[in-house]
């Protein structure tokens, strides 16, 4: 099966899949039971790293440990890019400088410019067994019990990183163009959102094709004043000479989400769906419904009657009533000559009690006059806080698209039930 070291970890980095046959008789063998183990293993690992994803599940912050002069991480799970987890269970000291006692490494510069804390795979043995010597060799031998599943952290310069940024997403929103008098482009025909997936899994892309360091944070390391002339002290150095004259060294800024790769499980999709379009108010119906439909038509008195005793929109949720006002519901009537009016109270005595009523009258164009209803969904909002999803599709109930926010549009139109009477006043202004 594929060795761990490989980073390379696309759909077929693996061999195919086999897995013990048993049979009555069958010797068992290192190669066999290394099999088993490896079998549903690398067969999650493959599921881990191209259906959920890969990169931080959750915990994990890197912040700056003052008193050890130190990066702190706290627990938290990850999957790399070969579909492993890695699960950190106690927070966790990072050392940054290489001459670190905890570190057996030749000292070096102090560290400065960009970094990235990578969170990395590792296995180690464990449970040392010694083992006699056996057939024609005469020597004792080491071998060891279990393999010990663990983790390390790796400070990367930040050429040397990988992803260096999150990688950009091209959306079916990306065909949309300017609107041009020479160039309509009549014929654009926006893709539809399975064909768009369509083409997106067309190929098995794999992002860690170079590296499979998890990025918990980019840092950027200041540089320090000098310890001795010409010579630039290390962050431990600093911090023990600091600590003698009350002073602290520069700390590294640290960046723990814009450059973290995510993996967004069940619970976060859940809750970004719930902040963004879950529990929204909705329209489920309305007054002049029974009235007007299916032909849209209503008689003047009949409209009259209507709105004297005043128009009603029902929703599935309690509102916000300050959010309900001559600015979010507004009934409208649209005329030719003088444009569009809110019905007010002095509006409907003077002109619909009038017997000069200018909907009424008025069939110089057509017979009646379009009346249309309006409420703003994302100026109105529940007593949760969420916005109405107010969109009328294809004159369906409850209203909505799932996402807050939409105006509701209805109109119909007020049919004369009279004759032309002579034109009174003209109308002028807004109400």
């Amino acid at each position: 099966m594929k060795p761990h070291k490989d980073p390379t970890c696309g759909v077929c980095a693996t061999n195919p899949f086999e897995r013990n046959h048993y049979f009555y008789g069958k010797q068992f063998t290192v190669r066999d039971l290394v099999q088993e183990q490896s079998y549903f293993n690398d067969k999650r690992h493959l599921i881990n790293r191209m259906i959920l994803g890969w990169g931080v599940v959750c915990g994990l912050d890197v912040t700056w440990h003052e008193k050890t002069g130190r990066l702190m991480v706290s627990p938290g799970m990850a999957i790399d890019c070969c579909g492993r987890e890695i699960i950190v269970c106690d927070n966790k000291c990072v050392p940054i400088d290489d001459d670190d006692d905890d570190c057996c490494k030749k000292p070096e510069k102090p560290r400065e410019g960009k970094y990235v804390l990578c969170l990395e795979y590792e296995e180690c043995h464990a449970e040392p067994i010694n083992l006699p010597a056996a057939s024609c060799d005469e020597n004792e031998k080491t071998e060891y019990n279990r393999t010990r599943e663990g983790f390390k952290f790796h400070l990367k310069r930040w050429d040397d990183a990988c992803p260096k940024e999150p990688h950009e997403v091209h959306c079916p929103s990306d065909r949309k163009h300017p609107v041009t008098k020479d160039d309509p482009r009549s014929d654009c025909k926006s893709e539809d959102i399975h064909h768009y997936l369509c083409h997106k899994l067309r190929h098995c892309h794999h992002e860690c094709k170079d590296c499979d360091c998890v990025v918990l944070a980019t840092i950027i390391f200041e540089p320090q004043k000098p310890r001795d002339e010409g010579t630039k002290s290390s962050y431990k150095q600093q911090h023990q000479t600091d600590e003698q004259t009350g002073e602290n060294p520069t700390p590294p800024k640290i960046d723990s989400c814009t450059n973290r790769k995510l993996v967004y499980n069940n619970q976060l999709l859940y809750d970004l769906m719930y902040c963004y379009h879950g529990d929204l108010p909705h329209i489920v119906d309305f007054s002049w419904r029974p009235l007007v439909y299916p032909k849209r038509e209503i008689a003047f008195d009949d409209f009259l009657q209507m709105i004297q005793r005043g128009v009603t929109v029902y929703f599935d949720q309690p509102l916000e009533a300050s959010s309900l006002n001559e600015h979010t519901f507004m009934l409208c009537y649209l005329y030719r000559e003088t444009g569009t009016f809110v019905a007010r109270a002095d509006w409907i005595k003077d002109e619909l009690d009038s017997p000069n009523s200018e909907l009424l009258a008025d069939t110089r164009y057509e017979p009646g006059v379009n009346v249309e209803v309006v409420l703003r969904g994302s100026r109105i909002w529940s007593t949760k806080g969420k916005s109405l999803d107010g969109e009328y599709l294809a004159d369906k109930l409850p209203t909505g698209n799932g996402t807050q926010g939409g105006d509701f549009v209805d109109w119909f139109r007020v049919m004369p039930s009279e004759p032309k009477r002579p034109k009174g006043r003209s109308l002028e202004g807004q109400f």
